[in-house]
């Protein structure tokens, strides 16, 4: 004879389409378009296949089966953390969800023992208290942990991304390239500055090396001081380097700062540093 909480169990996943019918009632209440109506159907194909999921792991607790629970916790967490972050979705949004999901099942647990008021007794009920709201706060812990590995991932792939990007350096004749910054210069992209220009100069095995700064708006004594700094390691590599692009606003700053590119080849812009250098006539 089966016991109680095998019946249970069994009841709420015979009922699991319509724990997640009801569900889906509530989703005019949430907040933000990816758990709302107005969502697309793909999406709530998604949700309908990951809240039968969502049912069965929570359920399972009900089992003495810890080790099968345990994958299927992590297996949950592995999904829903990855769908939710691919769909871009706040953690609070999730939890949210969560939360309803929750209650939901609850209900359902509640409707159990109603109906099997002559075997379910109060200490019953209060163990299922316990070991289901344990298992959902898990599944949250573990769904948490998961969401942030991967925004951190994707947060460490945005910024090495974003560093390529702001260090291109771009190779326009044999052993002659051009370094175009655009933008501010921050402490971060300084040193991106600083480890990945040298390091490309070399793999690609550049000799001459045009930096345009026509589009960093501010130049202020930390980022002279990290063209100073780039410069002299490019010339310790032997690169031979240049710099055009100074503005008048940015050569009267630059005065105006004390600071000091006498011992560096500027030109007004980089049209005229490549014909100054006879590298145009070549191009």
């Amino acid at each position: 004879m089966k016991s109680i909480n095998e019946q249970l169990y069994e009841y709420l996943i015979n009922n699991s389409r319509n724990i997640t019918e009801r569900w889906f009632a509530e989703k005019d209440n949430f907040t933000g378009a990816f758990y709302s109506n107005n969502s697309n159907p793909q999406i709530d194909d998604i949700l309908l296949e990951q809240h039968a999921l969502t049912i069965k792991t929570v359920v399972s607790a009900f089992l003495e089966e810890k080790g099968s629970l345990e994958e299927q916790q992590l297996l949950w967490a592995e999904t829903v953390a990855k769908s939710r972050i691919e769909n871009n979705t706040p953690i609070h949004e999730v939890i949210e969800a969560l939360n309803k999901t929750r209650e939901t099942i609850w209900g359902y647990i509640d409707l159990f023992a109603k109906e099997h008021d002559e075997v379910v007794t109060k200490t019953d009920i209060i163990k299922w208290s316990v070991i289901y709201n344990t298992s959902f706060d898990h599944l949250i812990y573990l769904f948490s942990e998961k969401y942030y590995k991967l925004s951190n991932n994707r947060l460490t792939a945005q910024q090495t991304l974003i560093n390529e990007l702001g260090t291109p350096v771009i190779p326009i004749l044999e052993r002659v390239a051009v370094l175009p910054i655009v933008g501010d210069i921050d402490t971060s992209r300084a040193k991106a500055l600083l480890q990945e220009v040298p390091q490309k100069c070399s793999a690609l095995g550049i000799e001459q090396l045009f930096i345009d700064i026509s589009a960093v708006p501010i130049m202020d004594t930390m980022v002279a001081n990290e063209m100073f700094q780039l410069m002299d390691i490019l010339n310790l590599l032997g690169i031979q380097t240049f710099m055009s692009g100074i503005r008048p606003e940015i050569a009267q700053t630059s005065i105006q700062l004390g600071l000091d590119f006498s011992s560096i080849p500027t030109f007004s812009s980089l049209k005229q540093a490549l014909f100054m250098t006879g590298v145009y006539k070549n191009i």
